[in-house]
């Protein structure tokens, strides 16, 4: 029995500490809930100075970051240089083999109406041997040096 009595001694304790220490806390939260915080202007307005400081450095940031973009599409190419350069030659190449192939008919043409203007004289100077012999003088008569 004597142990019984020890435990409700005991708990009696513990109980009228747990009540000292509710009433503490309801002390407490009573202070809490009568204290007011008073929020003043000051305090909001650093506080929104401090955030508009912090989105204008973010908004500097990213025009940076598209300025930076903006002028690498600028300079970006589509094709790569190197064959840019290629195709240039090739352009080159080309207009050159054009202009020479073109000058090659045009001298090939010349020396076909050459040979045809020559075939026509000797078959008119076989046909008229009179001319034939006045042309013969007429160059000898000429200085040829």
């Amino acid at each position: 029995m004597k142990k019984l009595d020890e435990i409700m001694e005991l708990m009696a304790d513990e109980m009228q500490d747990f009540q000292n220490g509710l009433l503490q806390m309801k002390k407490m939260t009573d202070e809490l809930n009568t204290r007011s915080i008073p929020i003043s202007t000051e305090v909001m307005e650093k506080q929104l100075k401090f955030f508009f400081q912090k989105q204008q450095e973010k908004e500097a940031l990213a025009a940076e970051r598209l300025q930076s973009i903006d002028n690498k599409l600028k300079n970006a190419y589509i094709l790569p240089k190197s064959l840019g350069m290629i195709f240039g030659s090739l352009v080159i190449l080309l207009l050159t083999l054009i202009g020479y192939l073109s000058f090659e008919v045009i001298e090939l043409k010349d020396e076909e109406i050459e040979e045809r203007l020559t075939r026509s004289y000797s078959t008119y100077l076989q046909k008229n041997p009179e001319q034939k012999k006045a042309y013969e003088n007429w160059l000898s008569n000429q200085d040829i040096p």
